[in-house]
């Protein structure tokens, strides 16, 4: 983790310093504090993730990934369902979704443009994630269209519970279509280790380099593996710390709103889906950076899905344990911004490669976006 993320992590304890002093204006302090504080905490998470997957392989590192790695979204959004703040719930998952397809890959595509130029990626993997965005979107979609012919409150409810169970049933095989792919990579990878002759020519050696290159990273790791105990106090300490950051920031949201004049929707929209994915949303940009841009797209359409077929669905089944529950009925605008953000993810990614300029595109319209959301109320 970079040195200057540690002394974020500081951050992490002035919010609840803040609130036991007490003061004027201390609401405003605490959301900006526990705000910038979820960002170390994100990345610490996924570092103690990455290291535990080592010891539940795969498919426990599958799902951990899954869990922890969307804490700050789901975490948020639990104690927003406690508030009975439903408003900031639902936008902050359709902020989340467009945040990552929008801000976080087009900056990604136009900082990597801008460094070298055309970027190419995989068209077939472009394409497995546009299918999955679509049928997320669809899952979003269909319970609000449901609602403008089915008056009936209860069963809107009922029909909400049973896409977000679909939803769930349909991210948990695309979990496990991706960890059946990860061995066999895995296990082709050490066949080529073995069987790979000698080089004849140039590019032979170069394809020999990578594959030594990546047997050797296997072998360190395998004699070296991180502790258990450890990654797991990281992981506790860090869903801790998220937790405690998150319960301040959703408290400071009604004054926030009061003072600044801002809407709940606005900060839901843009506020938190951007500190929530501010990890995600770096690491997508220094991958970029460094000509990768497949896994930056990977990170940016990952977490959509994410979003959309687990975190959402989860928080409706969640909201049942709370007297005020969450149905997957959202605004017109917020769908229609979502679903120019689904049309647009394959048009970019339709002929395999990316400019800067497809970049500025995205985040241009993701700014027009949140200038829009600023004048809801």
């Amino acid at each position: 983790m970079p040195r200057w993320l540690y002394f974020l992590l500081i951050v992490a304890v002035i919010a609840p310093l803040i609130e036991l002093i007490g003061g004027q204006q201390q609401e405003i302090a605490i959301f900006i504090c526990s705000a910038i504080s979820l960002v170390p905490l994100a990345v610490l998470i996924g570092l103690a993730t990455e290291d535990l997957e080592y010891h539940f392989g795969p498919v426990g590192g599958g799902l951990l990934n899954a869990t922890f790695g969307n804490a700050p979204e789901i975490i948020i959004g639990i104690f927003a369902l406690q508030h009975g703040l439903i408003t900031v719930v639902k936008a902050s998952i359709i902020g989340s979704i467009i945040s990552n397809m929008l801000l976080v890959l087009g900056s990604s595509l136009a900082l990597g443009g801008l460094r070298w130029g055309k970027q190419y990626f995989s068209v077939r993997d472009a394409g497995q994630y546009s299918t999955m965005m679509v049928l997320a979107v669809a899952g979003l979609l269909i319970p609000t269209i449901g609602a403008f012919v089915i008056q009936d409150s209860g069963h809107i409810q009922l029909i909400s519970n049973a896409v977000s169970l679909i939803l769930l049933l349909v991210y948990a095989m695309y979990l496990a279509l991706h960890v059946f792919h990860l061995r066999s990579k895995r296990r082709n990878l050490r066949n080529r280790a073995k069987t790979t002759p000698l080089p004849s020519s140039t590019g032979e050696q170069a394809e020999v380099d990578e594959v030594t290159r990546e047997a050797a990273l296997v072998e360190r790791e395998r004699q070296e593996p991180p502790k258990l105990w450890l990654a797991a106090l990281l992981l506790l300490a860090a869903t801790a710390g998220i937790a405690w950051n998150s319960e301040l920031l959703v408290s400071a949201i009604k004054p926030v709103t009061e003072q600044l004049g801002w809407s709940q929707v606005f900060i839901g929209l843009v506020i938190i889906p951007i500190v929530g994915n501010a990890a995600e949303h770096s690491s997508a940009v220094f991958i970029a950076l460094r000509d990768r841009v497949d896994l930056s797209m990977a990170i940016a359409a990952g977490s959509s899905i994410q979003v959309a077929t687990f975190v959402a669905p989860l928080l409706v089944l969640v909201s049942l344990l709370f007297p005020t529950q969450l149905n997957l009925v959202f605004q017109p605008l917020e769908l229609a911004v979502l679903g120019l953000s689904t049309i647009l993810f394959p048009l970019v990614t339709l002929d395999g490669e990316s400019n800067w300029l497809e970049g500025v595109q995205l985040v241009a319209v993701y700014v027009m976006a949140c200038v829009v959301f600023f004048f809801i109320t």
